[in-house]
This record gives structure tokens, C-alpha cells and sequence, in this order.
């Protein structure tokens, strides 16, 4: 990594209120941190990358993503069916250490290559003690920011004698590799509600200080974590679409966070509980969820959001009230999610709610240099007035030109660093021998 690197002339998004957004500016990196974001800054001796004709934004946060499941990429086009809990899940069983090595460092690099800076992998593959080193290793070996989501969801069968090996098991991996310093945070992710060890799964997470999730596919679940005093700001609540208006409530008094994932959660299921979660002051993040069904492109998934928002915004509208035309008149509220609104969820937010504000999220002054520059585009588009919908609406991934997770060049020129193509392919191959045989 360059002491200091110098990204001039670009149109720059900080997301950081007291800054504002410039229309062209520099942003000055040194040792990691962003030292500076002005006009015309003095940059001696620092290498430059000439951003003129990019929008500078901070790094993508993915919420809530399971990497694992990379090496079988497609093998669930269709959630609809169920295939993926009957068929899919049970593969499990049949993967090493070293399919999840594969599959993180595939998914870590293409996380890099839409932007994705920051990826909370959630890993309910942990059959053994090599399985989660291994996948962390693979993340430390592709760049990406990444709290590892260590799942205490069982796999069967297994090389833990009971839930006590496991829970020490997600000990040892806290200590050897939990840094808040480095690229690498720990946290877990407790079993389901009425699994007998998610009161000790919690208890355990919460005396390390360390963040958590839980999945939510049904009504009920925040009554019953709040009669037995499990509710925090701590604990990541993941789909929630049946939730009540009432454990809504709860959240937000709480202070609980909800990941909503597009693609996984649109799908033939209830999509409204990202405005009622949101009106009721609940912070909503999002994340790609699962690589078996869809790419891991995080700015896809707030695209997906974005129409599938704005369609129930619509249909909401002319449900209760009376509307002429085709769309309902704006007011405060409507529509729900901006594209500026979806990148600060994909940015500032998610930072605050993973406990990562302090360094990331904002291209503010002192935080750590998680930045993505996207080219505006060859089709006549030097004038962006809105950079947020450009980036949501008018991009594509081939227009993602630079990325950089802690001040150091992961993508330049769209040209990922440290990626073989050849490597991936025999990982894949490799992996799905093993697995599908």
C-alpha cells in the first residue's frame, strides 16, 4: 500500500452531513485513512489515480450474505419450490474446509468487483474446527472488510460432540482472529427462536461485546425474545417479514436493527415490513443473502428494492386513498426509498448498525479508506445532478472502476488484484465434484 495516494477530480459522495457532496473534488488517503476530501488539495508525493469522469462514494456494506454457498452458484434458481431448505441445505454435509476456503475467496473477490467493500458473512456451515478458519482465511486473502458471522446453527452430521464444543469452538475462532484494528471482525449468529441453546448462544455473544443475528420467518418471534429479556441493539433481526406492527414497535424501542434481503425476501413472501419497519423507527440495512440463487452484488439488491419499494408505495396509496393518474401525488414518505436513501443504507448506516461507524461509511476525515470510484459512463453522461440515482439507476457493474478497502487498491481499472480466473474455475470445479459428485 502506497503511504499516500491521491484520487483527484472526482464527483464525491461522503455521506457525511457536515461535508456535504462536492461536484468535483480530491480525496487525500494516508497510510489507510482518509486524511483530507476538498477542492484542490495538496497532494505531494502521494500517487495519484485520476478519477476525472467517476462518482467517489464510500464502500458498499453488505449486511447479511453467506458466502459459502458460492462454489454451487444457480444450483437454486427458484425459491418458490423449497428446494433450498428439502435440497439444498443438506449438501452441507457433504463439504471440507476446503470448499469453504473456495467459496469464500470466490465470493469475496466478486463482493470487490460490484463495489462490495464490507461483507457480513454469515456461516451456517461449520461442520468442524477447520471450517471456519478457513473461510476467514479465504476473506483475509481477497481484501474485503468482513465480520464473520460465526453460525451456531447445527449441521448434521458434524465433528462436535454437543453444543458446548461448539459454542467453545466459536471461542477459539473469536480470539484467534478477532481484530477491530484489522479487516477481520467476529460475531455470531444464534439458532432460531425455540432452539434450546439460543438463550446461552446469546448470553455467550453478548459477554464478548460481539454483534449477532437471528433469523425471523415468523410472527411472534420478538413477543417471545422480549419475554425472556433477549431484546438489544446487538442482535441483527434477518427477513422479518411476518413481523407485527407491535414487535415493530418493540424494535425500535430496542434499538434492534433489521436486515431485509431483496431477492430472497420478495420472492413469493410479504415485502411490506421495510416501510412499516422504517416508519416505526426500526434502522434497515440490506444484503444479497444467498450466492445458490443470486450474484453477490449488493448495489443489484438495492436495485431490486428500489422497484420493488416503489410498486408497494403505489399500491398502498391507492388502497387507501384517492388517486387520478397512474402514480400517486409525492408527500412526505412517499415514495419510501430514495436512491440516495438506498446508498446511505448500503453505507452509513449499515456501518452504525454492524458497530463499524467509527471507521467506515462516510468518506469523513480520519475513518479508514473504504472507497469505490464508478465510471459515469461513455454514453454522453460528464453531467450527473444526482450521483446517487446515477450510481442506483444508470450504472452497471462494468462501470465499477476502483475500489479500495482500507487504502489499498483491490480493483483498478475494473482489474481485480490478486484474482485468477483459472484458480476459480478449478476451485469450482473442484468444490462441486466433491459436493454434487
Amino acid at each position: 500500500m502506497a503511504n499516500r495516494l491521491h484520487i483527484r477530480g472526482a464527483q464525491v459522495v461522503t455521506m457525511d452531513e457536515t461535508l456535504g457532496d462536492f461536484l468535483t473534488a480530491d480525496i487525500l488517503i494516508e497510510e489507510g485513512a482518509i486524511l483530507a476530501v476538498g477542492r484542490s488539495l495538496d497532494a505531494a508525493g502521494a500517487e495519484t489515480i485520476d478519477a476525472a469522469g467517476m462518482i467517489a462514494l464510500p464502500g458498499i456494506i453488505d449486511a447479511h450474505t453467506c458466502l459459502w454457498q458460492t462454489v454451487l452458484r444457480g444450483y437454486v434458481p427458484d425459491l418458490w419450490p423449497g428446494g433450498y431448505y428439502s435440497k439444498f441445505l443438506p449438501l452441507r454435509s457433504r463439504y471440507t474446509a476446503e470448499d469453504n476456503f473456495n467459496a469464500a475467496w470466490i465470493g469475496g473477490f466478486e463482493m470487490l468487483s460490484y463495489g462490495t467493500t464490507t461483507v457480513v458473512d454469515y456461516c451456517h456451515d461449520i461442520r468442524g474446527p477447520a471450517f471456519a478458519p478457513a473461510s476467514i482465511a479465504a476473506l483475509k486473502e481477497t481484501g474485503i472488510r468482513h465480520l464473520f458471522q460465526y453460525s451456531f446453527m447445527p449441521v448434521v452430521p458434524d465433528e462436535f460432540t454437543g453444543p458446548r464444543d461448539r459454542l467453545a469452538d466459536g471461542r477459539r475462532v473469536y480470539d484467534a482472529f478477532h481484530d477491530p484494528k484489522s479487516l477481520t471482525t467476529v460475531g455470531f449468529g444464534v439458532e432460531s427462536i425455540g432452539a434450546p441453546g439460543l438463550e446461552e448462544q446469546l448470553a455467550f455473544a453478548r459477554a464478548l461485546k460481539a454483534p449477532s443475528c437471528i433469523h425471523v420467518n415468523e410472527t411472534g418471534t420478538i413477543d417471545r425474545l422480549a419475554a425472556l429479556g433477549l431484546l438489544g441493539p446487538d442482535l441483527l433481526v434477518i427477513h422479518g417479514n411476518l413481523l407485527g406492527n407491535p414487535e415493530l414497535e418493540r424494535m425500535a424501542i430496542a434499538g434492534m436493527p433489521l436486515c431485509f434481503t431483496p431477492t430472497a425476501d420478495t420472492q413469493g413472501t410479504p415485502a411490506d415490513v421495510v416501510r412499516r419497519a422504517i416508519e416505526r423507527g426500526v434502522d434497515v440495512v440490506f444484503g444479497c443473502d444467498i450466492p445458490c440463487t443470486v450474484a453477490s452484488d449488493t448495489l443489484g439488491q438495492l436495485r431490486v428494492m428500489f422497484n420493488v419499494q416503489g410498486y408497494l408505495d403505489g399500491a398502498m396509496e391507492r388502497s387507501f386513498s384517492s388517486v387520478l393518474g397512474r402514480r400517486p401525488p409525492v408527500r412526505p414518505g412517499l415514495p419510501l426509498l430514495t436512491p440516495r436513501k438506498l446508498i446511505e443504507t448500503a453505507t452509513i448506516t449499515a456501518a452504525r448498525v454492524l458497530g463499524l461507524g467509527d471507521r467506515i461509511g462516510s468518506l469523513t476525515p480520519g475513518k479508514r479508506a473504504d472507497i469505490v470510484l464508478i465510471r459515469k459512463g461513455p454514453f454522453g453522461d460528464s453531467v450527473v445532478d444526482d450521483a446517487c440515482a446515477h450510481v442506483l439507476l444508470q450504472t452497471s457493474p462494468r462501470d465499477i472502476d476502483t475500489v479500495l478497502v482500507d487504502g489499498k487498491l483491490c480493483m483498478r481499472g475494473g482489474v481485480l488484484a490478486g484474482f485468477d480466473a483459472r484458480r476459480a474455475a478449478a476451485m469450482v470445479a473442484a468444490s462441486r465434484k466433491r459436493i454434487l459428485g
